[in-house]
């Protein structure tokens, strides 16, 4: 189902920033060499860096493995990163240690502080800032640091990058999440007796006098009508936040809770997804690196622009283009992500008149065009792709064979200031329960898919311990474990705030320093 590990290329509005390396490789996954020193393959100064990589903890390793492009011949003249300005993200170390993913006293800490609090006081440099924190924050949390809680950038940065060596590497899905993943397990599911009510939307929740649930579903399918689920025992909440916030609302049910009250308060990242089918180039441009396949028929300019990875991860004011102003993406060549548009399979399999290259590009906190007409999102699409990978040409739109457009209006979890406060437990009440990435913040630390997996799990366990269900298989895989490395600079950090408690969040010692001597000098 999944390909191997990608490597990942990070652009900021000046350009191309950085290769992300994939830390973890294949051999070095196996269970048999945990734990045993790594050993230098050969004198290139890639097995170097990687050797002495290894034997530091994350997240130093990363920058050491990362390619920095400090090219000057970049668009806008770019802000080239220096060495200090790698340095200064030092000064996060402080507030990273001091910060523990699974305590509500560290959450309601950190919540309640804007992310841009956070870095002004670690004092990272401007430049670190414009390349890679802010290009990343745009499309891990999807949000500007100004909308984003100092807690949820610290675990998401956590948990996608530092918590352990290889965090940061990604595998990909070989096809359709849909196809390869959720079909199966709706048939699954089917084959066991669930009944699965497509196109329909819970409109309403209520409590019926013998203490059960009876659930109003509207149809949003003109030929199928309204109907009523009654008499359930347990219902589980497996929704976005905002969707939440409105079932509670017109939900006697789930209104009356006190776990309840401030859903209204859960706000949504709106996310646009645009799948591009074009004409393939008569060109296949071949010996790419980074994917599960090595070839692709995009114009050979694309290709050649994405040579290093099919992925590219995009911040912010790409282009200069408006729209864009506080959007991040990530584009995608699934030519070389997916077996069934690979150019190997169609030699074997699809004719020529049949064959297309396939680009993809994933917008978020995209409510700036999210209701513009399809071939105006297309156009920003192709004029945003060609923006951040710097081509001298733009795709054509005589080119584009079909597309496919995605809106998801408020529909991933945003994480504002304090919007941990509003997250409740997996538990609302006996028969009420929920789950997703909003739930639970302050709980297992994961993130995204993992957090909604995780949660999910947790609500199965508190339903079968509420009705005394036998055989339940509903642990939980607890989350990583700090390094030896992050634990002891966790001692240090629980006695500094012993001997100096902090009323905000630590400043780095240089700002620190420079705080001191404007008050004294």
């Amino acid at each position: 189902v999944l390909g191997g590990f990608s490597p990942s290329v990070l652009y900021s509005k000046n350009g191309k920033v950085a290769v992300a390396p994939v830390l973890l490789d294949e051999e070095e996954m196996k269970e048999s060499n945990f734990g045993k020193m790594p050993v230098i393959k050969d004198v290139s100064e890639k097995s170097i860096r990687r050797f002495i990589a290894t034997n530091l903890p994350p997240p130093l390793d990363l920058p050491l493995l990362a390619e920095i492009n400090n090219n000057t011949d970049r668009k806008g003249g770019g802000s080239k990163l220096r060495p200090i300005d790698l340095m200064s993200g030092l000064g996060l170390v402080g507030a990273w240690a001091d910060f523990e993913q699974e305590s509500r006293v560290s959450w309601k800490r950190y919540d309640t502080q804007p992310a841009s609090l956070l870095f002004e006081k670690a004092g990272i440099t401007d430049a670190l800032y414009e390349e890679m924190v802010s290009p990343l924050l745009h499309v891990l949390p999807m949000c500007p640091a100004y909308d984003c809680s100092a807690a949820a950038a610290l675990s998401c940065f956590h948990v996608f990058a530092l918590q352990s060596r290889g965090a940061f590497d990604v595998r990909w899905c070989r096809g359709s999440i849909s196809e390869k993943i959720f079909d199966l397990w709706q048939h699954q599911l089917e084959q066991r007796g669930v009944s699965i009510r497509g196109g329909s939307r819970v409109a309403s929740i209520k409590k019926n006098d013998d203490g059960k649930y009876d659930i109003s579903l509207d149809s949003m399918n003109e030929k199928t009508e309204n109907s009523l689920i009654e008499n359930c025992d347990a219902v589980v909440l497996a929704v976005g936040a905002v969707a939440a916030g409105k079932l509670a609302a017109s939900s006697p049910a789930l209104s009356s809770l006190d776990a309840t009250k401030d859903f209204d308060k859960l706000r949504g990242v709106t996310c646009v997804a645009v799948r591009l089918f074009l004409k393939p180039h008569p060109t296949i441009t071949s010996g790419l690196k980074g994917g599960l396949h090595d070839k692709t028929q995009l114009p050979p300019e694309f290709a050649k622009a994405m040579i290093d990875s099919p992925i590219a991860v995009c911040g912010a004011g790409i282009g200069g283009i408006e729209e864009l102003r506080e959007t991040g993406f990530c584009i995608y060549d699934l030519q070389r992500m997916h077996d069934e548009f690979s150019v190997d399979h169609y030699a074997l399999h699809i004719d020529k008149e049949d064959q297309v290259s396939v680009l993809e590009i994933d917008f978020y906190r995209a409510d700036s065009f999210v209701n513009c007409q399809n071939d105006v999102i297309v156009s920003l699409a192709l004029e945003a792709v060609s923006s951040a990978l710097g081509t001298a040409s733009k795709i054509d739109q005589s080119g584009i064979v079909d597309s496919t457009l995605l809106r998801a209006k408020n529909a991933v979890s945003h994480f504002s200031p304090n919007s941990a406060l509003y997250s409740p437990d997996v538990k609302l009440d006996k028969g009420l329960y929920c789950c997703g990435d909003w739930v639970d913040r302050t709980g297992h630390a994961s993130w995204s898919t993992e957090k909604s997996v995780v949660t999910a799990r947790q609500a199965a366990n508190a339903l079968s311990a509420d009705f005394r269900l036998a055989n339940s298989q509903c642990d939980v895989i607890p989350a990583a474990k700090d390094t030896p490395q992050l634990t002891a600079l966790r001692k240090s950090a629980k006695l500094l705030r012993t001997l100096l408690p902090l009323e905000t969040l630590p400043p780095s010692p240089w700002v620190f320093a420079k705080q001191f001597l404007s008050r004294h000098v």
